[in-house]
């Protein structure tokens, strides 16, 4: 059966809601790991070390317990051990076939390793043994992920609209929610649940970086550099550090944007430029396509953001990483491994602006002029807004396009 169509039977987070499965009946050191890995979360914290204790100490009492092995399978994909998280996400369902999150987070493990028909299977099955705000969650992101966002930001909204035992998870689904409106070009809506999800969670790292966003969007630059400096306060991530050096940028403030640029290598473990590239391949130990892509957009260190590309797709062969390693290449010059990954990054629809201004970008640099002008057009119809620099560059480059006659004859056939 089609997945889309089998998901749209069901009414109805990366982690969104925990695995908390069973907490009333949960070990106290069960109950005492999963309290540390919601915290984590919720600060977008990498320290699982006194999780991991917690759920070893109940394993050490009873090997068999399908939570303390649940809760080592969202420790090691936390870790972005993927391969391990789903050994021990299948060893829980040895003990209970009816583990709803151990089947979430197999899904979540194919999601990063871009298996989606593997990650819509898991999902289906955690979504067939329970509906809730982790399912769903998921769920949208994967139906939006796949090319369908109409569907994806339905779920998303029953899944805020069903809430969790945090309201961080509510606020989590706000965030994600939108994102996704964002992207569509719909700023009141994503301005709305921004807004909702501040008042839900108003520290919560992901809601201030989603409201950043929407300011952003609306050129309301001093508003969101405030919410993006003040999500770094509580804990800083990649998107508000990288969107940090934009914005100062675009204001004319380039010794601002040039110290918030260092914070981005620094947050990667990437300042380390001794040896002229970094050996960190990201925090969790291996490449970083959001570090790669943003020192291609920066045009920094462009030889070492193509090798931190490149690792990132070696370990995470998803759409991001393909997207991310195209630009990289495109910014290399080379423009054959460029194309090929863009095909891949576009193969699964995915209605990213970013991804068809890469595009666009690429193939007006092969000679596809054509091409090239209907995928920026498509950036910009997505959202006009779509980035504060490269949204006006795709305006420009289009322009320029369309005033070339090879441009106007390739789309007349």
């Amino acid at each position: 059966m089609n997945r889309v169509l089998l998901l749209a039977l069901v009414v109805a987070a990366v982690f969104a809601s925990g695995h908390a499965l069973g907490a009333e009946t949960a070990s106290e050191p069960v109950a005492r790991g999963d309290r540390l890995m919601q915290q984590a979360r919720d600060r977008v914290g990498h320290d699982f070390a006194e999780a991991e204790k917690a759920y070893r100490e109940a394993l050490e009492s009873d090997a068999d317990d399908p939570q303390a092995r649940l809760g080592m399978a969202w420790v090691r994909n936390s870790q972005h051990r993927f391969a391990d998280g789903e050994k021990w996400a299948k060893r829980a369902l040895e003990v209970d076939p009816n583990l709803q999150q151990a089947h979430a987070l197999i899904g979540d493990g194919a999601v990063e390793l871009g298996d989606y028909e593997k990650a819509f299977d898991h999902y289906q099955k955690a979504l067939d043994l329970r509906t809730d705000l982790g399912t769903l969650g998921r769920a949208a992101q994967l139906l939006w992920l796949t090319g369908k966002p109409e569907r994806g930001r339905e779920l998303m909204e029953r899944a805020a609209a069903m809430g969790g035992p945090y309201p961080e998870n509510a606020a989590w689904c706000l965030a994600e929610l939108a994102n996704m409106q964002r992207l569509a070009g719909d700023i009141a809506a994503a301005e709305r649940s921004a807004e909702h999800g501040m008042r839900l969670a108003p520290k919560n790292p992901r809601v201030l970086v989603a409201m950043g966003a929407v300011r952003a969007n609306q050129k309301r630059y001093a508003e969101a550099i405030e919410c993006y400096e003040r999500s770094v306060e509580i804990e800083p991530t990649h998107p508000a550090l990288a969107s940090l050096v934009d914005l100062y940028t675009l204001i004319g403030k380039p010794e601002r944007a040039r110290e918030w640029s260092g914070k981005v290598r620094a947050f990667h473990g990437a300042h380390d430029h001794s040896h002229g590239h970094s050996h960190s391949h990201g925090a969790h130990g291996h490449g970083s396509h959001e570090l790669a892509k943003f020192l291609a957009d920066q045009d920094l260190r462009i030889h070492d953001a193509l090798h931190e590309a490149e690792h990132a797709y070696e370990a995470f062969p998803n759409v991001k990483s393909a997207d991310a390693l195209a630009w990289c290449a495109f910014k290399a010059g080379k423009l054959e491994l460029a194309r090929r990954m863009m095909t891949k990054a576009l193969e699964r629809k995915t209605p990213d602006p970013e991804f068809h201004y890469h595009a666009g970008r690429i193939a007006a640099a092969s000679g596809q002029h054509a091409e090239a002008s209907d995928h920026l057009d498509r950036a910009l119809e997505l959202n006009p807004n779509f980035h504060p620099i490269h949204a006006e560059i795709a305006r420009e480059e289009l322009d320029r396009l369309k005033s070339l006659p090879a441009a106007k004859s390739g789309r007349e056939k």
